[in-house]
């Protein structure tokens, strides 16, 4: 990998969804196509209350998930120095401040994905250093590592019960999927090899994307086995991202489009009955999905043109869609959002650029008691 230089990407470690570059003007989000208008917010709202930086001051920080563990508390994850000798970070959100955690010795490379069972079983893990660490609420410990391949997803029922999924863009099956049950790691074969991110309800319900050769496909695992799930085409010419199982009458997969059309968002819908898909005309990189206020989702994205700009949408089961995007003088991106524990506030977490490297960055959202809603208003604002 080249390595990155500061003002042109400083947190494509991260994962697609945050790319950064120099500054760019406030930025007018297209009318997706199921809409007549798009419904603009502003990213106003949203408050950077903490920013940090980690190694030598020419590094680049940043955030990759956040994942809630309390009322008040979440653990916000990434590393630093994407594209060169990096190192994971790890730090403990209280709603006020990031407190640094220390990690095993000897590791390398950007914490990509985590999941927790509570707030003393917490799972995270690299894409590329191929190790998945544990917190058992005193100290982060080694799981296990890989000697091929590449992590792309953990899911996590309990401490006995752990899924990771370890395929890359092109499906490749060389580190495949992977089970945790207390004691060992077991491979999975069949239609699971290819598993690139999973959703579980239950341990008995995991619902998943995997890549194809020609189409991504949705996968169930029903507490024995992964069987197929028919989309009746819902995912051709796309190339999905992530999913997101509410239950299981309400579950979103976010992509982008291939093609002609290629590098448009898109979100497809299983309402319990069929699938729908909503195409938007933005086009961006599609990121992570979290479950936002009022049954609707929040979807991370950065826009292709504009990539010192991070982007979240918010879509409801009617295909109604409302984004805002985060600006800062040098270049910001967005990686992972989620609602907090007593549904009162938005974290999203990622970066911004400074004039050496980049920072860490985890930003807030309040929301309104009377409508919890991420398009309130439509007043043109950006990130302090």
């Amino acid at each position: 990998m080249l390595r990155i230089r500061p003002r042109t990407a400083l947190l494509a470690g991260l994962a697609p969804v945050v790319a950064l570059g120099p500054a760019v003007p406030s930025m007018p989000v297209p009318a997706p196509a199921s809409q007549t208008a798009a419904h603009h917010v502003s990213a106003s709202e949203f408050q950077i209350v903490a920013r940090s930086h980690f190694g030598q001051p020419g590094n680049a920080s940043g955030y990759a998930v956040i994942v809630v563990t309390g009322r008040r508390q979440a653990w916000a994850f990434g590393g630093t120095n994407p594209g060169g000798r990096s190192a994971p970070v790890a730090a403990l959100w209280n709603g006020t401040r990031a407190a640094p955690a220390k990690l095993p010795a000897g590791l390398r490379d950007f914490i990509s994905d985590a999941n927790a069972a509570g707030p003393n079983d917490v799972w995270a893990a690299s894409q590329y250093g191929r190790y998945v660490l544990r917190w058992d609420g005193t100290r982060w410990r080694l799981a296990h590592k890989w000697r091929t391949g590449q992590i792309s997803g953990i899911d996590t029922i309990n401490s006995r019960d752990v899924w990771v999924f370890g395929t890359t863009v092109t499906g490749s099956e060389r580190m495949g999927t992977w089970h945790y049950d207390g004691q060992s790691w077991t491979t999975v074969r069949g239609v699971a090899r290819t598993i690139l991110r999973g959703s579980s309800l239950s341990r008995h319900d995991i619902w998943a994307i995997a890549r194809g050769r020609a189409v991504d496909s949705v996968v169930r695992f029903n507490g024995t086995s992964w069987r197929p799930v028919a989309t009746h085409g819902a995912l051709q010419g796309l190339r999905t991202h992530d999913i997101l199982a509410m239950s299981n009458h309400d579950v979103w997969i976010a992509g982008d489009s291939t093609g002609k059309s290629g590098g448009r968002l898109v979100l497809t819908h299983w309402d319990g009955k069929s699938w729908h898909r909503i195409a938007t005309r933005i086009h961006a990189w599609a990121g992570r999905l979290a479950a936002g206020p009022h049954g609707s989702v929040l979807v991370t994205a950065t826009p292709l043109s504009l990539v010192g700009t991070g982007l979240v949408l918010q879509v409801s089961g009617r295909g109604k869609v409302s984004a805002a995007s985060f600006q800062s003088p040098l270049g910001s991106g967005v990686s992972d959002i989620v609602m907090s524990r007593n549904g009162l506030t938005l974290w999203a977490t990622g970066g911004v650029l400074t004039s050496q490297g980049g920072d860490a960055a985890i930003w807030t959202f309040r929301l309104s008691s009377a409508a919890r809603d991420l398009e309130r208003r439509e007043t043109p604002g950006s990130t302090p």
